[in-house]
């Protein structure tokens, strides 16, 4: 099964639903699909995972590497609405410690937008050196 994104903004927070699964044999056309899918500038991200069925180590990394892109001031990152399986993962993996995760995609806009408070560059670059060694 491959991976698709579709975008969409909800109250001006750029939203992200990705499809599918994530692993190591499409893990790089993902990355690609969520980078150009972001704009200069843009301050906020929200990935929608209510429809990812799957997410390998590979898939984390690109996760940690959206996330990486919005840890500037003003900037703000979050995941919404995991399905169980990847829900299981993004906890059992440490992810919930290190970025913000959300039950929907309405809660993560509305935190997002009333914050804005980026997840810590230093304990995303930490996770990412982990996942590449």
């Amino acid at each position: 099964m491959s991976v698709k994104v579709g975008w969409s903004r909800d109250s001006g927070v750029l939203v992200a639903t990705v499809t599918g699964r994530i692993d190591n044999a499409n893990s790089a056309e993902c990355e690609e699909m969520l980078r150009s899918g972001i704009g200069d500038g843009e301050q906020a991200l929200v990935l929608n995972l209510s429809q990812l069925s799957y997410v390998s180590s590979a898939g984390l990394r690109i996760l940690l590497l959206m996330a990486r892109e919005f840890t500037g001031p003003d900037q703000a990152f979050g995941l919404c609405d995991l399905s169980s399986g990847v829900s299981d993962v993004i906890h059992v993996s440490g992810f919930s410690g290190i970025m913000s995760v959300y039950d929907s995609q309405t809660e993560a806009v509305e935190a997002i937008s009333a914050s804005g408070a980026p997840p810590s560059a230093a304990a995303l670059d930490d996770a990412l050196a982990e996942i590449d060694s």
